[in-house]
């Protein structure tokens, strides 16, 4: 979170998106809310509709960077994070 907070919360052209493999909805609202996730959820019923789906990981955590165009910018923790230092140095 405190990543979160100091890299994309103040960061205009940065979205996150917690997309949950979770099968029971309950459970994964109720981990993002204890986890304190201000970025919305998508469980696995909407990942289709959403678009999402083609960037869906094998394994979690996973983190995915993409442009407005749904190319993928960054994957990684540490590439996603960098990249979005990048653009935030570019923002100011």
């Amino acid at each position: 979170m405190k990543q979160y907070n100091e890299e994309i919360a103040t960061n205009p052209a940065v979205e996150m998106i917690h997309a949950s493999l979770d099968r029971d909805k309950n459970a994964a609202e109720s981990w993002a809310a204890k986890e304190g996730f201000p970025w919305p959820t998508v469980m696995m019923d909407k990942i289709k509709e959403s678009g999402l789906e083609e960037y869906m990981p094998r394994a979690v955590p996973n983190y995915k960077l993409l442009s407005k165009d749904g190319k993928i910018v960054a994957e990684g923790k540490g590439e996603v994070f960098a990249k979005v230092a990048e653009l935030k140095k570019e923002e100011t």
